[in-house]
């Protein structure tokens, strides 16, 4: 009684295995985050800002026509305001844009960007 409880208990955790796998999969998407935008802050400071793009793996092929470019401004409360645009081609159906300075350990949020479309992010960093 004892082996068939085990054996039963063998085959089951066996078969969650196998259907769990296949429900799940690590290609679903394509990440894009080189190569970094260089900025200047106003007081002469260089800052590399990561973006990341994810779209589709079957869209990855459109990767090179996303845009990104980024400027910089005095910020309100003192320290340097990055504004980050970045264009998604209309090849693309839809992705998922963040932005980050790790000098700062600074992120936005994820922004989803539809195909054809743009978003503007922004990052403040302390005066430096």
């Amino acid at each position: 009684m004892k082996a068939r409880s085990m054996l039963v208990g063998v085959l089951a955790a066996g078969v969650m295995l196998v259907g769990g796998a296949g429900s799940a999969s690590a290609n679903i998407a394509w990440c894009f985050e080189d190569p970094p935008v260089q900025v200047q802050t106003p007081a002469g400071t260089s800052l590399t800002v990561n973006v990341s793009v994810s779209v589709a793996q079957g869209e990855a092929r459109f990767m090179k026509s996303v845009a990104v470019d980024a400027v910089t401004a005095p910020a309100a409360g003192g320290g340097t305001l990055i504004t980050v645009n970045v264009s998604v081609p209309t090849t693309v159906t839809a992705a998922n844009v963040t932005a980050s300075v790790k000098k700062f350990k600074l992120s936005t949020p994820a922004a989803t960007v539809p195909g054809g479309g743009a978003a503007t992010l922004y990052l403040v960093v302390p005066a430096s």
